[in-house]
């Protein structure tokens, strides 16, 4: 049983892992706009590329995430913020 467990678990994790990624295999890595999204997207939970969601979805996420920080007491994005990591997610979306 813990082999079985094991073949289903490890590629599993493998894969979740895959999702995350590091700043360097951001689209434009090293823009004013990418940092931003490493610095406050990426200080509470692993770093989704931008190409894991359409543009629409970005937005629905970036709301709900607003929402999170706010709960837990967190400095929200800043209007200036949210609009310079939307137009980051939108060039580089799926």
């Amino acid at each position: 049983m813990e082999q079985i467990m094991n073949k289903l678990l490890i590629p599993l994790i493998l894969s979740l892992t895959a999702c995350a990624t590091s700043p360097m295999s951001l689209p434009e890595a090293r823009s004013p706009a990418a940092k931003l999204y490493t610095a406050r997207c990426g200080s509470c939970h692993s770093l989704p590329h931008p190409r894991r969601l359409h543009y629409r979805e970005w937005q629905q996420m970036v709301a709900l995430m607003q929402q999170r920080m706010q709960e837990r007491h967190m400095p929200p994005l800043t209007d200036k913020e949210q609009a310079i990591i939307l137009n980051y997610l939108q060039a580089h979306a799926r």
